[in-house]
């Protein structure tokens, strides 16, 4: 990962797809292709993806399956290649998370369709996939705050923030095209931003917020989207991505409570 200085990395079990990347980015460095039209590539991976669940078939499950891994080394590509060339990008930032955020809901309603044409009684498969979404959508945002506080600590990459309010635009954005962006993240996400930060200072019940050690920032990266993906991906491939819907309702909801223990028990021990 190369978002925070050498002596503070730490490992990422989301960011298995690096390697492949930063190799992609070797590749990209003398092209004119755009860390915008990387993120537009991953989308379009990511759609045909939600297809190939909403048709169904074992076949069609284990190749969306795959493509999703596909889909997540496109992903840590976007990133990346901005830094490389040392143009981070503020619209680049808001379009790389609606566009997970459109793809996870694509994929998801490709699911709930699929398991409706099994039989599945349609009203409760989309009450659940609507509360799984929203269950790995905060699970994410709970994942992401705590990176971009590390970030800010160790003086690492500072294209997010912890409360995003304000465009900021480097002379390179388009303002217009970041100033619609930020609004729709904001009525998407910054509740949650809010939220997590409020749970997070209650914890720390008034005292300076301490470094997290590296041990529990990988274990926040369960909650990255690479992650994320690979549980249902593992779903996939065994016939039942449905199930998939369950893990971030039960097991990963527990995961973000504990976390949250653990930062409590630290802040207490610190």
């Amino acid at each position: 990962m190369d978002k925070v200085p050498q002596p503070s990395r730490y490992y990422d079990i989301s960011d298995y797809a690096r390697p492949v990347a930063l190799r992609i980015v070797r590749w990209l460095l003398p092209t004119p292709i755009t860390s915008l039209q990387v993120t537009l590539a991953f989308i379009v991976v990511g759609l045909v993806a939600a297809y190939l669940f909403a048709v169904g078939s074992r076949e069609a499950q284990i190749a969306a399956g795959l493509l999703l891994i596909v889909k997540s080394g496109i992903d840590a590509v976007d990133g990346a290649l901005a830094r490389a060339r040392n143009r981070p990008s503020r619209v680049g930032r808001f379009a790389d998370t609606l566009g997970d955020l459109l793809v996870n809901t694509c994929l998801f309603a490709g699911i709930i369709w699929a398991e409706y044409q099994r039989g599945a009684d349609f009203g409760a498969t989309l009450l659940l996939g609507i509360v799984a979404l929203a269950a790995m959508t905060w699970q994410a945002t709970v994942g992401n705050y705590f990176s971009v506080r590390y970030r800010i600590q160790t003086s690492g990459d500072t294209t997010s923030r912890i409360r995003e309010t304000e465009a900021d635009a480097y002379p390179w954005d388009n303002a217009r095209v970041l100033a619609i962006l930020l609004f729709i993240y904001q009525f998407i996400y910054a509740w949650q931003d809010r939220l997590i930060a409020a749970l997070d200072q209650r914890i720390l019940a008034g005292r300076r917020p301490m470094l997290a050690s590296k041990a529990f920032m990988t274990a926040t990266t369960v909650f990255g989207l690479g992650t994320q993906l690979a549980i249902i991906t593992l779903f996939a491939l065994i016939g039942r991505p449905v199930l998939a819907f369950w893990a971030f309702v039960g097991p990963l909801n527990a995961y973000w409570i504990f976390l949250l223990w653990l930062r409590a028990r630290d802040s207490v021990e610190g």
